[in-house]
């Protein structure tokens, strides 16, 4: 698995909170079109933004690259953030899957 994994640094975690509605929406609506298998978006309490989107295969991951710019284009123009990212192979994941418990 290959993914993308932007750091952004705001200076208040209210701008942090917006730009997650922004990276929720711009990249969720993006899911089929760059076939994304994975999408997190955390917020840290000093005003981070920490975003991963896991692609299945490395085509997948270079077409997102290439619209990355204009992704978040909205982004840059908004607010100001310090912006760090790269791409990297996933070495290890686990998520505990929903079970339902009925008695």
């Amino acid at each position: 698995m290959f993914g993308k994994i932007l750091n952004f640094k705001f200076t208040s975690v209210s701008e942090a909170k917006l730009a997650a509605s922004f990276c929720s929406e711009k990249f969720g609506s993006q899911i089929s079109s760059f076939n994304i298998v994975g999408l997190n978006i955390f917020i840290g309490q000093t005003g981070d933004l920490n975003v991963s989107i896991k692609f299945e295969n490395p085509d997948s991951l270079n077409k997102f690259e290439e619209n990355y710019i204009s992704i978040i284009a909205d982004l840059k123009e908004s607010l100001v953030f310090k912006e760090n990212n790269f791409v990297g192979v996933c070495a290890y994941t686990y998520e505990k899957e929903a079970a339902s418990t009925e008695t």
